[in-house]
């Protein structure tokens, strides 16, 4: 909706004179156009009902007269707030498009190239910000201009960063992706994400992942972090086993929520002739809370306390799945965050992956709240 009013604004060359603010759920406020003489609030409406709100708003500013209303019938109600926590990494992602991966030893040409900021930790941040939660991040970048970049992205995106230090003489992290219409490959270079040990300062670690509703970590970021981020979580802490390894006892014993694809999980599990309920079973008995697989088109399958389900994917036109999976994590850990059953959020984590699939980039495909609760509901998101 702010870029629905923003555009209105623009369109009609009042960017001086109205400031308009969005909540959408996703951000405490986003500010689309800074000035003047008129302060117009507009929360929890989709692009067309911000840009209606903002011309009602304008016509005030001309002296014209307001319609009686301005907002459409289908406008959604605010969406509760919890609070998540991140550890995890970030990377500057280098991304080459092709129609299909070079064989071993073999040269194919690129189609494009771009470069972004990624890492399955800022995804998941951004992911989780994206649907709903008030999400803090903790990480290591380098001293450098792409650490900047880095932060800057991510606090644009409204996550709080306050909890991700600098590494001297460490480079950020980087990720080279090659993409192809059906799939991607990725090799990640871990740079900082690998020097937690070496950053100087105090970055509040315990103290709000012990308030957190949830806590949510990947395998990009070393294993010591991890285990202390399983100590430290007060609230549900959920790990994506990505990239994939097994993984020892006491961490099993720690997780709630362990997110896994087919591939990762047999990893995890160290099996590969287990159907995906066989390993789920497996990993309950030896600890773990419950274990959701991501099945891409084929869409979830999850066990708890409650037993097995499977959930159907949403039917997408894929353009690019380097985003789906932390797509599913981010929006799966905003919705724990308000106490939603296992089943709903893995159902949100869906829809998220879905809409994730059909644009290109890692967070730029990302969907926002007002897009996700569109397609649950039945409606064409934007």
């Amino acid at each position: 909706m702010g870029l629905g009013a923003a555009q209105s604004v623009q369109n009609a060359g009042k960017s001086g004179q109205i400031s308009i603010v969005s909540v959408d759920g996703i951000q405490a406020a986003l500010q689309a156009v800074k000035a003047g003489t008129l302060s117009g609030t507009v929360s929890q409406y989709p692009y067309a009902e911000g840009q209606l709100a903002v011309q009602a708003c304008m016509k005030a500013v001309a002296k014209q007269a307001i319609p009686p209303r301005v907002v459409a019938p289908r406008a959604m109600p605010m969406i509760e707030s919890g609070r998540v926590a991140v550890v995890g990494s970030i990377n500057i992602d280098h991304v080459v498009r092709t129609n299909r991966f070079p064989a071993p030893g073999e040269t194919v040409l690129g189609n494009e190239v771009s470069v972004g900021v990624g890492g399955k930790g800022a995804n998941q941040a951004v992911a989780a910000a994206l649907s709903g939660a008030q999400v803090s991040m903790f990480a290591r970048v380098g001293c450098d201009a792409e650490g900047e970049l880095a932060l800057r992205r991510l606090a644009e995106r409204g996550v709080d960063t306050s909890g991700v230090l600098a590494v001297p003489e460490v480079a950020t992290g980087t990720a080279w992706i090659t993409v192809t219409s059906s799939d991607n490959t990725i090799v990640v270079v871990p740079g900082g994400n690998a020097r937690w040990d070496q950053a100087p300062g105090a970055d509040r670690f315990a103290e709000v992942l012990g308030t957190a509703a949830v806590t949510v970590t990947q395998l990009e970021v070393p294993m010591d972090v991890i285990e202390r981020a399983a100590a430290s979580a007060g609230g549900t802490f959920i790990l994506n086993a990505a990239p994939a390894r097994e993984l020892a006892q006491p961490v099993l014993s720690n997780c709630d929520v362990l997110v896994v694809n087919e591939h990762e999980l047999r990893v995890v599990t160290g099996n590969r002739s287990d159907s995906v309920e066989q390993a789920h079973a497996a990993l309950i008995r030896r600890g773990v809370g419950a274990v959701v697989t991501t099945l891409g088109a084929a869409g979830a399958v999850f066990t708890d306390v409650h037993g097995t389900e499977t959930l159907a994917a949403f039917p997408a036109e894929v353009v690019d799945t380097t985003g789906a999976g932390d797509a599913f994590t981010g929006a799966l850990a905003a919705r724990l965050a308000v106490q939603a059953s296992l089943a709903e959020a893995v159902r949100w984590g869906t829809a998220a992956g879905s809409l994730a699939v059909r644009r290109a980039g890692a967070q730029e495909s990302l969907p926002d709240l007002t897009d996700v609760r569109f397609l649950l509901e039945g409606e064409a998101p934007r």
